[in-house]
């Protein structure tokens, strides 16, 4: 398929046209705002580029395997954070292949639904897991607004232009009183700094809204309602290997680390290295590692309360 970008000149979180480039990647370089600090992609697909993109094209066993090393990551973390037997009904928001859902749902018998804009991915989940799975934006998906003890985003929020609006969204699905879990990358902390533009999280053509802990913050701060309840984050075990490999290797220039051309060729070719031994290694790693802050770690984890209906 063909893809069509446009300029973004404006951030999303504070409106500001002030900026300066952050890492000068070839085609779509990431700015920083002047203003707040956002990072944000200088450029994205077009809207009617946005959902044929995921929905045609995004899926691979790359994408399965990782995911399946992620839902049994997040799932040490969601025990940590939450008291999961208290929860009836659970909505996931880009749920991919569905392993935290299917896990969620054998484990605590809790009424699960999630939203997957990727057929292949969408269609695995429903045929071979067993899930509901609606595959369209969560607006045409007839889902019951004001519905589920839990609505989460495991990855999904750096994909956002307009993450604030996203979470507003997000949020009208949440019973009151009930939870809206976020997880996220956080572009700020030591190991994404230390890696540079060679940092793998750094794909600006999907990943076009990249968080630290404060531009999280802020964002849920923005939407009524809501209030940040809980913090979490730590830096996964793969990640952390990269970091020590990066002291014995020389920084990689940002026009070499990243190539759009080069990564919509190769983006669901790739093989997922050493999956095995993630598998293993990652949740148990999580789990000794997890701090309750989002300042600590790679990977950022907020638990949201929504205000009850008689407050």
């Amino acid at each position: 398929m063909s893809i069509y970008f446009r300029e973004r000149s404006i951030c999303a979180i504070c409106g500001s046209s002030q900026r300066k480039v952050h890492r000068a990647f070839r085609d779509i370089p990431v700015v920083q705002c002047s203003e707040c600090g956002f990072l944000y992609s200088s450029r994205i697909m077009a809207e009617e580029t946005i959902q044929s993109y995921y929905r045609e094209n995004f899926g691979s066993q790359r994408h399965l395997e990782g995911q399946c090393v992620n839902a049994a990551s997040n799932a040490v973390v969601l025990r940590k954070l939450l008291n999961l037997r208290a929860f009836r009904s659970w909505l996931d928001i880009g749920t991919g292949y569905g392993f935290l859902l299917k896990w969620l749902r054998e484990e605590y018998d809790l009424e699960t639904d999630g939203v997957e804009l990727s057929l292949q991915e969408s269609i695995y989940a429903r045929d071979r897991l067993g899930l509901r799975i609606h595959s369209t934006p969560l607006s045409q998906a007839r889902l019951q607004k004001g519905h589920y003890d839990v609505v989460s985003l495991f990855e999904v929020i750096e994909h956002i232009p307009d993450p604030i609006s996203f979470i507003k969204e997000i949020a009208e699905y949440v019973n009151p009183g009930g939870i809206l879990v976020i997880m996220t990358d956080n572009f700020e902390s030591k190991i994404v700094k230390m890696l540079r533009g060679s940092f793998p999280k750094w794909i600006p053509h999907t990943h076009v809204s990249h968080f630290a802990p404060e531009s999280l913050r802020r964002c849920i701060k923005s939407v009524p309602g809501l209030t940040m309840e809980a913090e979490a984050s730590y830096s996964p075990l793969d990640l952390v290997g990269r970091q020590i490999l990066s002291v014995l290797r020389p920084p990689i220039p940002d026009e070499q680390a990243y190539d759009l051309r080069t990564a919509l060729g190769s983006e669901m070719n790739r093989n997922y290295r050493f999956y095995h031994i993630r598998r293993k290694m990652n949740p148990m790693w999580a789990r000794v590692t997890l701090r309750n802050t989002l300042d600590r770690g790679a990977l950022m984890y907020g638990v949201c309360r929504k205000r009850p209906a008689f407050s």
